[in-house]
């Protein structure tokens, strides 16, 4: 009984690392990135990334309209709890070239 917990907790804990897949930032360069969750169909996609640096880590859920370049944080915080507890961002704003938006919405958009 033992050996199958354990070995349950091994499985959780490598799809868990499994899930976070590095994402390229070159406008944060000191940096790394991870997405979580990809959502969404169409125009409308939501993306959950991580984000450790010198700061910390952070999360971050964001809401794209891929036609329109406009993004929205749907949430921001230092654990995924957190983030889920924060508020939305009331309006979508364009997306700046070459900004960390940009980037993380090349992946949600793909």
């Amino acid at each position: 009984m033992k050996f199958q917990l354990v070995l349950l907790v091994l499985i959780i804990s490598v799809s868990a690392l499994a899930a976070e897949t590095p994402l390229s930032v070159p406008s944060d360069p000191k940096a790394q990135f991870f997405v979580l969750e990809k959502g969404g169909s169409g125009s409308q996609r939501t993306i959950v990334t991580k984000r450790v640096g010198s700061s910390g880590t952070s999360y971050s859920k964001r809401l794209y309209n891929c036609a329109d370049s406009t993004v929205k944080y749907l949430g921001t915080g230092d654990s995924l709890e957190a983030m889920s507890k924060s508020n939305p961002d009331p309006n979508m704003s364009p997306i700046v070239q070459g900004s960390i938006a940009y980037y993380v919405g090349l992946e949600a958009c793909k």
